[in-house]
């Protein structure tokens, strides 16, 4: 039988009307936790208005106070019920609206520009676009794409690739530029385990 994360965390009372707190769906979506000043990517398994389950990649303890951002939603704060063998129950301080509900399952129509959580990074690169090659500082990175900054604007081509210190050379594609800020999205999105490893790594800037 199917786990529920309603079995393990102590939820809100129910109202008289059942569907006023929804039941637990799957959702399988990554999502950036937040604990004790460091971020870490997990992914949401199931949720409802009152509590998410997710998949960890990093430890976190029953009990601590988290906040959670999926997409570019405004974080989600909660605490940990429950956490063993890389999952966590986390129920959420104030019950979701029912928009923000069907946003972050994905149910409706996304018309934000993020459907992935970037955590901030700090490291030097290269970007190669249209037979240029620029110097780039990393400014954020998800598993999908990241943020970089470039000592002149980018005159892009059709596609992208962007070495990173500790990491395999990324391909992507330009999404849009603003000045000096140029976001990319990966070709082939960058495993979780990988990223989150490579964040809680050793520093990884090289520049001069």
């Amino acid at each position: 039988m199917t786990s529920s994360i309603l079995a393990a965390v102590d939820w809100p009372k129910r109202s008289t009307d059942r569907r006023a707190d929804g039941r637990p769906t799957m959702v399988l979506r990554v999502g950036l936790l937040a604990y004790e000043g460091k971020s870490s990517f997990c992914i949401l398994r199931n949720i409802s208005t009152n509590g998410v389950q997710v998949k960890l990649y990093s430890a976190v303890c029953e009990g601590a106070d988290v906040s959670l951002r999926v997409g570019d939603e405004c974080p989600l704060e909660g605490r940990v019920v429950w956490a063993r063998q890389g999952i966590a129950g986390i129920a959420f301080k104030g019950a979701l609206d029912p928009n923000t509900l069907l946003r972050v399952r994905q149910m409706a129509a996304p018309h934000r520009r993020r459907t992935s959580p970037r955590a901030p990074a700090s490291a030097f690169g290269i970007l190669r676009t249209g037979g240029q090659e620029y110097s780039a500082q990393l400014c954020d990175i998800s598993a999908s794409g990241a943020k970089i900054l470039t000592a002149k604007s980018v005159e892009f081509g059709p596609t992208a690739v962007l070495v990173l210190p500790n990491l395999p050379a990324l391909r992507a594609f330009v999404r849009w530029t603003q000045g000096q800020e140029t976001g990319l999205v990966f070709e082939t999105p960058i495993p979780i385990q990988i990223i989150t490893d490579w964040l809680s790594g050793p520093p990884n800037v090289t520049g001069n």
